[in-house]
């Protein structure tokens, strides 16, 4: 009797482990992987979506993969990443269209349906009493102001910061340099990073001098700067929208139901920028402050029980 009560308990046991086993295997939380671009938007979003889906959801963990722009749309594809937030894919139209046409992306909509780029001007000096340039509207009219925006290193030209080395908005800027004839006016600068084409403006702007370049929204810059875009330098309006690989539609369908409702403006990227900025926070912090202030916006993304499930969350940070 003995050895069988030894036999059965040892059955028993091993079911139980079997279970157990199982049981853990099944709830195991599947990794989401996004795309972590070098630039700070994105990396907001990210955490702002995946707050959602670890908090709201059940099963879910974020992870993020660091990379620029191309490598990040080829690691889309090839199923190494989940999800790209801010795809700015109108810049990469080829290696977009490549993926879609494949089947291997999916594209969810947009993140942000008013992104501008383009070349802009300080507002100060095209509007008020004291504009300096107060008839500059348009790239067609930069010439007759070219004596404004002195190139320091040719002083008989002026100098439009085109933008950065290796961009491929440089090709844009490059096209609306020679479809306006402004070699003869001015020099298209290029700047070595983003960093260094920041500085200039925001450089210029606390001098109050006059600047003029390449730049976009959403930054951190042109929320806390008033700056004005000139008519014939828009870049076509920017298609940042939410791309997913295509093993999302099926492992992951209440994500991608999320991704699809998820939306935001160029006002309100601006805004958690420009905080971030100004208070030198994370990106983290950044994403907890929008969910905490900003519920009018990400509650529309969301069912209801995903809604408290996330206020809880926050509540108890």
């Amino acid at each position: 009797m003995k050895k069988i009560s030894i036999i059965a308990l040892t059955f028993l046991l091993l079911v139980s482990y079997s279970v157990f086993a199982n049981g853990e295997a099944e709830t195991e939380n599947q990794t989401i992987i996004f795309a972590d671009v070098s630039w700070d938007s994105v990396q907001v979003h990210n955490r702002i979506a995946a707050f959602i889906i670890e908090n709201g959801l059940d099963g879910y963990t974020a992870d993020y993969m660091p990379g620029d722009t191309l490598p990040i749309l080829n690691g889309l594809m090839q199923g190494d990443i989940d999800v790209d937030m801010e795809s700015w894919h109108s810049n990469f139209p080829e290696v977009y269209r490549k993926g879609i046409e494949s089947g291997t992306i999916v594209d969810l909509g947009q993140n942000m349906p008013d992104a501008p780029q383009g070349w802009w001007v300080p507002r100060y000096l095209v509007e008020g009493p004291d504009a300096a340039a107060p008839d500059l509207k348009s790239v067609a009219d930069l010439p007759k102001y070219a004596h404004l925006f002195t190139d320091p290193e040719d002083k008989s030209k002026g100098l439009i910061y085109g933008g950065v080395a290796g961009w491929s908005q440089m090709k844009i800027s490059e096209k609306i340099f020679d479809d306006n004839n402004l070699g003869e006016t001015f020099n298209l600068g290029v700047t070595g990073s983003g960093s260094t084409l920041a500085g200039t403006m925001v450089g210029a702007y606390k001098k109050s001098e006059p600047w003029v370049g390449y730049y976009w929204a959403p930054t951190a810059i042109l929320g806390r700067l008033d700056m004005v875009r000139l008519e014939g330098s828009e870049f076509d309006t920017a298609l940042v929208n939410i791309l997913v690989n295509e093993s999302m539609m099926e492992k992951a369908p209440d994500v991608v139901e999320i991704l699809k409702a998820y939306n935001t403006s160029v006002d309100d990227n601006n805004e958690f920028l420009s905080i971030m900025d100004e208070n030198g926070w994370s990106t983290q912090e950044t994403a907890i402050w929008f969910l905490e202030n900003k519920e009018d916006v990400w509650t529309s993304w969301v069912s209801f029980d995903v809604e408290q499930r996330v206020k809880t969350a926050l509540e108890a940070l």
